[in-house]
């Protein structure tokens, strides 16, 4: 009974999307009624996660869901296949689990927009082609779903198409994602071609050389570069806070955004057969991480801050996918869905309430917002991994694989530090900046903050909830068994083999970790608690150029405009201009002249000279022999 409605859990959101989006479309007067069609979305992705939630109980093995062959040349028969196995499942549960709550707080925060039935129709096709990225059994209809993600994520970036900032931003992540994602298409293709085969599952069973596993993990690493906001492809990230605020909660904290991280665990196999490519996979998460925390602490548009947290926790994620601890990255996918989309629906309720995303214009909003600023320092101290919140659990497991692979080698040694660093010390100072800034203080802007409706703050309490207790489904090995990690997804995530790490040892690191965040806490305290905006101002003021380059986000937009967007102009338009040339002026010379040249050399030939003709004749006959000749 179960197997029979996973295919309706998948289906759902796409029959939201046809129902909100078509309808709207056909019949006018449904476009105003914004409370209805937001329910209709709501309802139908909350009750395919109640399908997956069914199937997660009942679970006791893979169930594969056939379908018709898509796909048919020759002997090639590509079916839309399906797998429901623990990970899938998982990332379903997180995908609509959080989709739904996130879709209920959209109701109340795009109540005054007119193209909410937009909103909502994409919104749930979003949630669709997301389900069949994680779902899918073959590499194309992975591909598909990826490719649909992308394109449902530049319509919803790009929601307020009139202010041509926010199309351009579309328009930076929808291109910067093809160029990634050129590397699942050639991946995907050298995998084939080496195997027969497109089934991760069969795929799973074979084995490869060290130059395939190398190669093709390498072009499957830049898809996730693109889809995961990886160095040098994570600047579309930032930018993409010109959608809605819903939008960035979904697309920064449990769907688009970590499909990379998940790609990368679906094909671990591929990737412990090349531990070089895991090194690079580790290394890039760590710089990544370095990048966003950095530029995280100096920016003062608070959607901007959470935009480049998010580039920091994705790079950890990657740092532990790179370690092969392919669950702590999962795990860390799972905890990060709640504080971050907690996060960001705060920044919303706040920017709601206020008219402005500067937090320089804010301070003091707990007292006027007291549910939005308790559970927005809920997910700070939970993304800053502060037992026992949820954050603390999987950020230590994380910092304990780095650890144990560095014992294996002098560079992942090195990594772990510069992970206990730049994530575990930079996150919290950052946030603790952010919220105190924010909600501390006295109030320096011009609006009248108010608390949001009972719509918005309902997913706040749950995702805070959440934010609390769900790290308690991995506890460290020094506490005991791991159910995620020992009964769930190490079913069908193979890690790395790291080494044991004694009991000793994990205390050690738990207390680093720790400390680490509590020192970035307490040093936000120092400078941003009890002096507010004013210790800001002087520690920008310290830093100088390095402030300022650290607010222009370390120009790297800038480089990437000189160093390609400009010769791409340049080479546009002088491609333009040689096409128009030829076919405005060349062409149409050539074509008039062409029959006029012709017709004179003819007429030339035509002497009326009777020993020129014999010479004529002479000739094409000189030319015939020797034709037959050497013929």
């Amino acid at each position: 009974m179960v197997d029979a409605l996973i295919p309706l859990g998948l289906g759902l959101p796409f029959i939201g999307a046809a129902v909100v989006g078509l309808g709207s479309l056909w019949v006018p007067s449904l476009r105003p009624q914004r409370l209805l069609l937001g329910g209709i979305a709501t309802g139908i992705v909350a009750l395919s996660f109640l399908i997956f939630l069914l199937s997660f109980i009942r679970y006791e093995e893979p169930i594969y869901i056939r379908g018709w062959n898509w796909i048919a040349i020759d002997s090639l028969r590509l079916p839309l296949d399906f797998r429901i196995d623990t990970l899938s499942l998982w990332m379903a549960l997180i995908v609509t689990g959080i989709g739904a709550l996130i879709h209920l707080y959209s109701i109340g925060y795009m109540a005054g927009e007119d193209g909410a039935w937009r909103y909502f129709a994409f919104l749930n096709l979003f949630i669709f082609t997301m389900l069949v990225l994680v779902l899918a059994d073959s590499l194309p209809l992975l591909f598909l779903g990826w490719e649909g993600v992308g394109v449902c994520s530049y319509f919803l970036i790009g929601y307020w198409f009139g202010e041509e900032a926010n199309a351009q931003a579309a328009q930076k992540a929808f291109i910067m994602n093809r160029i990634g994602d050129l590397g699942l298409l050639a991946g995907l293709i050298w995998l084939y071609v080496e195997t027969g085969t497109f089934s991760i599952a069969r795929l799973r069973d074979a084995i490869y050389p060290a130059d395939v596993a190398v190669g093709a993990g390498l072009l499957l690493f830049l898809a996730a570069t693109g889809k995961s906001a990886q160095i040098p492809l994570y600047t579309w990230l930032p930018d993409a806070m010109a959608g809605p605020t819903p939008v960035s909660a979904l697309i920064h904290a449990a769907t688009m955004v970590t499909a990379g991280v998940y790609l990368i665990a679906r094909m671990d196999f591929l990737y412990t057969a090349a531990p070089e490519v895991l090194s690079l996979v580790a290394g890039i998460g760590v710089a990544t991480a370095w990048i966003g925390g950095l530029v995280a602490t100096r920016q003062y548009d608070i959607k901007k801050v959470l935009a480049y947290s998010t580039v920091s926790q994705l790079g950890f994620m990657f740092a532990a996918a790179g370690a092969g601890a392919y669950t702590a990255a999962i795990f860390h996918v799972f905890t990060h869905a709640f504080f971050k989309a907690l996060l960001f629906l705060g920044s919303g309720s706040v920017i709601h309430a206020t008219g402005t995303q500067d937090i320089r214009e804010m301070g003091g909003l707990r007292s006027f917002m007291p549910i939005t600023g308790i559970t927005f320092w809920i997910a700070t101290l939970a993304i800053a991994g502060i037992p026992p919140l949820a954050g603390f659990f999987s950020k230590d497991e994380i910092l304990a694989a780095l650890y144990a692979r560095g014992t294996m080698g002098e560079l992942s040694y090195y990594l772990y530090w510069a992970a206990l660093i730049g994530v575990a010390f930079l996150t919290a100072f950052y946030m603790g900046r952010l919220t105190w800034l924010t909600f501390e203080g006295s109030y320096r802007g011009k609006a009248q903050p108010h608390e949001s409706p009972l719509g918005m703050t309902l997913p706040l309490g749950v995702l805070a909830v959440g934010s609390v207790g769900v790290g308690l489904v991995g506890l460290p090995p020094l506490f005991g068994t791991s159910w995620l990690r020992e009964r769930w997804l190490v079913q069908h995530v193979k890690d790395f083999s790291l080494p044991s790490l004694s009991h000793g040892t994990e205390i050690g690191l738990m207390l680093l970790s720790v400390g680490a965040g509590a020192l970035g806490l307490a040093l936000a305290w120092l400078y941003f608690g009890k002096k507010g905006l004013s210790a800001d101002e002087e520690l920008s003021a310290k830093l100088g150029g390095f402030h300022r380059l650290l607010n222009d986000q370390l120009r790297v937009d800038s480089l990437y405009e000189r160093a390609f967007v400009q010769p791409y102009y340049i080479l546009a338009d002088l491609a333009k201009d040689i096409w128009t040339t030829w076919t405005g002026r060349t062409l149409p010379q050539i074509m008039v002249g062409l029959p006029t040249w012709l017709g004179t050399l003819l007429n030339r030939l035509q002497v009326g000279y009777l020993p020129t003709y014999v010479l004529y004749l002479a000739a094409a006959s000189l030319l015939l022999l020797l034709w037959s000749f050497w013929a």
